[in-house]
């Protein structure tokens, strides 16, 4: 065999050899995704609050999708475990008196201890606005209520955006089938495990230094 022909021989086995890395690579990533989503399921499946649940300086619900939310803040509210409400990502068309209402709150404690917020559009802007209100009221701990699959991302968020406010999560489940059942349920956690990956990656570039909330105890599984 010519010394050309054992030069282009070993350069097609080096090209074959990194072809097999890369795609070895490729297919061990996809697997630690798909791991990683499986776990991230599971354990929002199995998200609960605290019991008992402790008192705190307030409490906080985040709008969005998945019912029961603004009631369970209002309950919490009712049984005295907060001494303001905030509830942040009001839709603009509704007013305090219709917010009120969906939380249950009478109408002595949503005058004297109802705030609303209309500025936040997302998780993201919750979070901030939430960190300002608590800072404000110079607030350390707060009960956070939001849909469970929301949850590992809201911590997050409320992480980078105060990292020293004590958070007791209230997650909210709601009655729908198991995610490996429902082709649209599957979508929607895969969709919310991607955006949570991206939280902390972005929390890791832009703020190294700062650090998780304080969580008031480990959410036990069902």
């Amino acid at each position: 065999m010519s010394r050309r022909r054992r030069k282009a021989g070993r350069a097609s086995g080096r090209k074959g050899g990194r072809r097999k890395l890369l795609a070895f690579i490729a297919v061990l990533g996809l697997a630690l995704l798909l791991g990683g989503f499986v776990v991230f399921a599971r354990h929002v499946d199995g998200l609960a609050a605290p019991s008992p649940l402790p008192k705190a300086d307030g409490v906080v619900v985040w709008t969005g999708k998945g019912g029961g939310r603004l009631e369970t803040a209002g309950a919490l509210m009712g049984r005295g475990l907060g001494e303001r409400l905030l509830v942040s990502g009001v839709n603009q068309s509704l007013d305090e008196r219709a917010v009120a209402e969906l939380t249950g709150l009478d109408a002595e404690q949503a005058s004297c201890c109802l705030d609303l917020d209309y500025a936040a559009l997302d998780t993201r802007g919750n979070a901030a606005e939430t960190a300002r209100w608590a800072e404000a009221l110079g607030y350390d701990h707060i009960l956070l209520v939001t849909s469970a699959y929301h949850m590992p991302r809201a911590r997050v968020e409320i992480g980078q955006a105060r990292g020293t406010l004590r958070v007791t999560p209230v997650p909210v489940r709601s009655d729908a089938p198991a995610w490996y059942t429902d082709a649209s349920r599957a979508r929607r956690l895969a969709g919310e495990y991607g955006k949570y990956l991206l939280s902390l990656a972005r929390g890791r570039t832009e703020a190294s230094g700062e650090r998780e909330p304080v969580v008031d105890a480990e959410l036990p599984q069902e």
